[in-house]
């Protein structure tokens, strides 16, 4: 039951100590709460009212990966996304960037073809 009172503030220090503060509550009357720390208490369990939130412009970074057209890509119902971490020698990093080769979308084809040449491969054999 949330029956103790804390601020904005007091319930950051105990999310960031590790502490729970599901037995709180905050009174969001009369503050406003920057995005960055409504994440923060987002991922502690509470809920921030949207008309508190503030959005400061000059904080805003900046990000090319978020600039230009985007695109809906519908992927078929019958397959996940998979995030994979690769190591990358520092020749082919720099040809990956200057030749701008989008991983995702190249490791992605190579998977698919591999896949179907040994699929061919095992049914010819």
């Amino acid at each position: 039951m949330t029956n103790h009172k804390i601020s904005v503030s007091e319930a950051l220090q105990k999310l960031e100590s590790g502490e729970s503060v599901s037995n709180y509550s905050i009174d969001f009357n009369r503050i406003k709460v920057e995005a960055l720390d409504v994440m923060k208490l987002s991922k502690g369990g509470i809920v921030v009212p949207e008309a508190v939130i503030y959005y400061g412009d000059d904080d805003i970074v900046y990000d090319e990966d978020f600039e230009g057209d985007w695109v809906r890509v519908n992927a078929p119902a019958n397959s996940k996304q998979t995030e994979v971490k690769i190591i990358l020698q520092d020749d082919i990093s720099q040809w990956v960037e200057s030749n701008h080769v989008q991983l995702d979308h190249l490791i992605e084809k190579l998977l698919d073809g591999f896949y179907r040449a040994q699929k061919m491969v095992r049914e010819k054999s």
